[in-house]
């Protein structure tokens, strides 16, 4: 009596399918923090124009005079715009995401406007919450769980 044994493998498929994967991760991640840059930029944004803080609550009321003069009551830190303009998103390394102002001017109006100066008081808008986080980091779970989808690396 014979005894054969025969092993079929898709050892070939499945080293296929790991180096497409290796090559294409670091593609993936790139736009992923691209993204994430971006909407963390347009997150601040839109809060600042609601007139409310990163970590929550509304800004510093304007003096009545100042109120007066410009005719607004809703505190947006939009005196010509210009600031919140000049405010960009870039990825830094492979690990990291970067929002920061192009403009040195427009970053030391924004720092004086984070920490207060002078008579102007703090109206802290540059920075995000854990709420934020926890949104971002979705949006990049979500981003890459589609992308390895498409490459059909994942189910």
């Amino acid at each position: 009596m014979a005894l054969s044994i025969n092993f079929s493998t898709n050892t070939k498929q499945i080293q296929k399918k790991f180096n497409r994967f290796l090559r294409r991760f670091p593609h993936i991640t790139k736009k992923g923090l691209d993204q994430a840059g971006e909407q963390l930029r347009r997150i601040i944004e839109e809060k600042t124009k609601r007139g409310e803080k990163y970590t929550s609550g509304r800004f510093v009321a304007y003096s009545p005079e100042y109120s007066a003069l410009k005719g607004k009551t809703v505190v947006d830190l939009k005196d010509s715009n210009r600031m919140l303009q000049s405010m960009k998103s870039r990825t830094v390394s492979n690990y990291k995401a970067q929002v920061y102002f192009n403009d040195m001017g427009m970053a030391k109006r924004a720092y004086w406007h984070q920490t207060g100066s002078g008579n102007l008081p703090e109206r802290p808008f540059f920075g995000f919450n854990k709420k934020v986080e926890n949104v971002i980091k979705r949006q990049f779970e979500n981003l890459v769980s589609k992308e390895l989808r498409r490459l059909k690396l994942w189910v």
